[in-house]
């Protein structure tokens, strides 16, 4: 809009008059064409003054005209022309100046509400952005949830899924302490528990796992949250020692066998543990099947020599049967020399492998009626019917050449392996499965105090 100073008319306007005075004063008959451009003077006035001081100088302007009338220099027509002159640029441009305010302010109307409402779509558009990444957030980090099926699905045995499993809920959870009861068939309870430390250094206390159970069992397995503004004297009977406690029953099917329980884990945390309790419910249903169909396995399913179950039960019925027959029978104890080394130096693996190839060497090397048996690790046990004492160290010393007469070649390694043998025979050794291993287990490591790679018997 344009911005001019009320001076700066009145100084125009009087300037203008003095030079219309001039020209009347020194004729050149220039006075009519000065006069003339005063209407200039009234149509930047409306910009600059008010309506009182537009009427004002007006005023001036007409007692000016009709001085000139009185001195000769103007009729009275040409003072109602010329003051019409002045009220016409005032007015035209006063109109002027109304229309386009007018219109700035129906611009500037429109515009604050196209800005407004430009703003409002910004905001929108800015709330629905922090939605969208909120549920994105929420969405990832559910979804890391189902990773765990990932995660612990490698783990077949119930130290390893429960190292996986802490493993997991540190790497996607904020806690202090996570614990996991598990009910015994005996009806016992096992608890596992893993803590993490604090910026203060602080760990929980031990949780009453008893006191726990009596209440998930009072409530008939539920789960639940408590924290220590609302649920103070409860923490304490638990001896929680952290601000917040959830508790979530593991489950398959509708029997109940663990309770998953965390301290110092927020409120809104909540959900997605109980999202995850089911996937952690079926992955310990599966190592549960695992182990039942482990404990009814008589085959060891690496080397594919019987399991230490299935040697105890045919020792205890070798026991019988010499007993009543008069007989006699012997045990060997095979335990592979520095095999750590070879674990620790070629990898678990190749270690497995030659656990496999010495195992076959041992079954070749035996008669039909014999048995072996993987006692342990890296230990074998060598059952021999109807075999005195001499007759197994002559056996034994076969099964020994067998084991190191040849390189095992296990993937790119060619390893050279040995191994101690202990030898006992029954009665005279023992009378009973336990005395009888226990000499055999003597022997083995008198073998192994005389260097090892030899056999001894006691």
């Amino acid at each position: 809009m344009l911005k001019i100073r009320p001076a700066v008319i009145y100084t125009l306007n009087i300037l203008l008059m003095l030079i219309s005075w001039g020209c009347y004063k020194f004729p050149h008959g220039d006075e009519y064409l000065v006069l003339f451009m005063i209407p200039i003077v009234f149509m930047v006035a409306p910009y600059a003054l008010d309506p009182r001081s537009l009427a004002g100088l007006l005023g001036i302007n007409v007692v000016f005209l009709f001085y000139y009338r009185a001195l000769g220099a103007l009729n009275t027509i040409d003072v109602v022309l010329i003051t019409g002159l002045f009220v016409f640029a005032a007015s035209a441009s006063s109109v002027v100046r109304y229309l386009v305010d007018s219109f700035a302010a129906f611009h500037a109307e429109n515009l604050q509400r196209e800005k407004t409402k430009y703003n409002n779509i910004v905001d929108e558009l800015d709330d629905t952005d922090r939605r969208g990444r909120k549920i994105e957030n929420e969405l990832n980090r559910n979804s890391r949830l189902y990773e765990i099926t990932k995660k612990l699905a490698p783990s077949l045995k119930f130290e390893e899924l429960l190292g996986a499993l802490f493993d997991f809920l540190e790497e996607n959870f904020r806690f202090r302490t996570t614990h996991l009861l598990t009910m015994n068939k005996d009806g016992s309870v096992r608890i596992m528990s893993k803590s993490v430390e604090g910026d203060d250094g602080r760990r929980s206390g031990k949780l009453d796992h008893e006191k726990l159970m009596d209440t998930m069992k009072a409530s008939d397995f539920k789960p639940f949250f408590a924290n220590r503004e609302n649920d103070g004297e409860f923490l304490g009977k638990l001896n929680v020692m952290e601000d917040t406690f959830m508790a979530f029953p593991l489950s398959a099917g509708e029997k109940v066998s663990s309770v998953l329980a965390i301290e110092g884990a927020s409120r809104s945390s909540y959900g997605r543990f109980r999202l995850l309790v089911p996937q952690v419910s079926l992955e310990l249903r599966r190592v549960e099947l695992y182990e039942q169909v482990q404990e009814l396995s008589i085959v060891d399913g690496l080397t594919g020599v019987y399991l230490r179950r299935y040697l105890m039960d045919r020792l205890e019925e070798e026991v019988d049967r010499a007993e009543r027959l008069g007989l006699t029978f012997s045990v060997g104890m095979v335990d592979v020399d520095h095999f750590k080394k070879c674990n620790d130096r070629f990898g678990h693996l190749v270690g497995d492998a030659v656990l496999k190839e010495i195992a076959e060497r041992l079954l070749h090397s035996v008669r039909e009626v014999d048995m072996v048996a993987r006692y342990g690790g890296e230990e074998f046990c060598v059952v021999l019917p109807d075999t005195t004492k001499d007759l197994a160290f002559t056996v034994a010393e076969r099964l020994r050449e067998s084991v190191e007469g040849e390189e095992i070649k296990a993937f790119d390694e060619k390893i050279r392996s040995t191994v101690s043998i202990g030898i006992a025979t029954f009665p005279g050794d023992g009378e009973d499965v336990k005395s009888l291993l226990e000499k055999a287990d003597t022997a083995l490591y008198m073998a192994k105090r005389k260097g090892r790679n030899r056999v001894c018997a006691v």
